[in-house]
């Protein structure tokens, strides 16, 4: 199977995409894919929080 062909889920939808398509980004031993800028714009908020949360503590 090409990677054109693969599938992979959106890491905050969950929504099935082609893989050569998905927006990336990487995290400390990952890296996540997106569907579209949305969902990335909320995991990147999402993950914004919990470092403030963190060093709020």
């Amino acid at each position: 199977m090409s990677e054109d062909d693969e599938k992979i889920a959106c890491h905050v939808c969950k929504k099935m995409i082609p893989k050569a398509a998905a927006l990336h980004a990487e995290g400390a031993e990952y890296v996540y894919h997106f569907c579209d800028t949305s969902c990335l714009a909320f995991w990147n908020e999402d993950k914004d929080k919990e470092i403030k949360e963190t060093k709020d503590s």
